[in-house]
């Protein structure tokens, strides 16, 4: 009974790893004019970056604009992500996570999944569930490898 639950437990981590591999990479929105608005970047190793080039008023950030859109991101996350079936979900330590540069705290958000298929020929991602209130409904596609 014991090595059939050490099995067990031993098959659904390989499985979670797995998946978790599949899901890393960048994931971007790109605007109407050809522009990123949005970039995701997960790590395979469970870490995340999060930058928002989409004009934002960010106190004490000075935004540069070129040809109508920022050359910087105006607002950063960092962290870390895990996956459970098709859902993301990000983790934020305030102590290591957040400071000047990276002030979004992404803490509790989670975004649901969707690999690439007959129907459609790319993943996707989609913000489903955030505190920070701009960000939930924001659908991302898997970046091209270069």
């Amino acid at each position: 009974m014991k090595k059939s639950l050490l099995i067990g437990l031993m098959i659904s981590c390989l499985y979670s790893c797995a998946q978790s591999h599949d899901i890393a990479g960048d994931y971007e929105k790109i605007s109407k004019d050809g522009s990123v608005e949005y970039l995701l970047e997960l790590r395979a190793n469970g870490t995340f970056l999060f930058d928002s080039y989409t004009i934002r008023q960010v106190e004490g950030k000075s935004i540069q604009i070129k040809g109508g859109m920022t050359t910087e991101p105006s607002i950063r996350g960092r962290g870390r992500w895990r996956a459970e079936n098709d859902m993301v979900h990000f983790e934020t330590d305030r102590n290591t996570d957040i400071d000047h540069n990276y002030p979004l705290n992404l803490h509790g958000t989670r975004a649901k999944y969707r690999g690439a298929s007959d129907e459609k020929a790319i993943a996707e991602v989609e913000f489903v569930e955030s505190e920070v209130f701009w960000i939930t409904g924001i659908e991302l596609v898997r970046k091209n490898p270069e």
